[in-house]
């Protein structure tokens, strides 16, 4: 270094601040991107998930636990954001990509770095997303099994359920209640296995009762004074029935389960 001028070193470190200055906003806005303003009717707190307000798109409210549909996506200070896009009277700052705190519940289950985070059963708070929850706002980056509501950092990207398209060969209401019986995404193999389990536990119940129904009648008429023995047999065969059903649905959940 001491064989390079003077005046070149002077030069060189006004070249090297100004990279420095035009280099680490630019690292800065892809890491957290751009926040918008918004004007809302009531105090937010930052970490909310919110959703455009009907009747005025240009302010946001806590989005309803009720309808996934409208998350729009996260309110954060100001100074988390590397860039702000404001205007005036709007002091709601909405982020909708990036990664930032959100407020999140345990309501829908414990939830593990990773989990696609949608509504919980509170407006405006986030919770493990079901297959049943058709939008999410992203994407959480730490646990969380807390009782009470809290905050952890999240990977926004409100859009639809990745989970939903999981598996393409399995119509939509026998995925979700699949997703419902079993707590997590199943297979196409065994949800089309249970189904055949559950078709044909079912004809055999059915097959059960109506045959011993049909071998009742036709006994009581030709033996009336046997009618008290012929309907104890039915009432063994309708229970015989009753406990194959109750096995099959009990293959099914541990089918679903495992």
């Amino acid at each position: 270094m001491k064989f390079i001028p003077k005046f070149l070193m002077g030069r060189l470190l006004k070249v090297l601040m100004v990279a420095s200055i035009l280099l680490i906003p630019a690292g800065l806005v892809y890491g957290q991107t751009i926040a918008k303003s918004f004007g809302a009717k009531t105090k937010i707190e930052p970490g909310t998930v919110v959703a455009l307000t009907k009747d005025d798109p240009e302010s946001v409210e806590p989005a309803p636990a009720a309808d996934v549909n409208r998350i729009y996506g996260v309110v954060i200070e100001q100074t988390e954001a590397a860039v702000t896009l404001q205007k005036q009277d709007q002091t709601v700052f909405v982020a909708t990509s990036g990664a930032y705190p959100i407020l999140v519940s345990a309501s829908n289950g414990s939830i593990k770095s990773g989990d696609y985070l949608s509504m919980s059963k509170t407006d405006g708070v986030a919770g493990k997303a079901s297959i049943n929850q058709e939008y999410v706002v992203g994407k959480a980056l730490d646990d969380f099994n807390n009782a009470a509501t809290g905050k952890i950092k999240a990977e926004l990207n409100p859009g639809k359920n990745p989970q939903i398209k999981g598996d393409k060969a399995v119509p939509g209401p026998l995925l979700r209640l699949a997703y419902a019986i079993a707590g997590k995404p199943v297979s196409a193999a065994r949800i089309y296995s249970a189904l055949a389990i559950f078709v044909i536990t079912l004809i055999v119940a059915a097959s059960l009762i109506l045959v011993g129904v049909r071998t009742s009648l036709i006994s009581i008429g030709r033996n009336p004074l046997s009618k008290h023995s012929i309907m104890q047999s039915l009432t063994q065969v309708i229970v015989a029935a009753g406990l194959v059903f109750i096995g099959g649905l009990g293959g099914i959940f541990l089918l679903l389960k495992i």
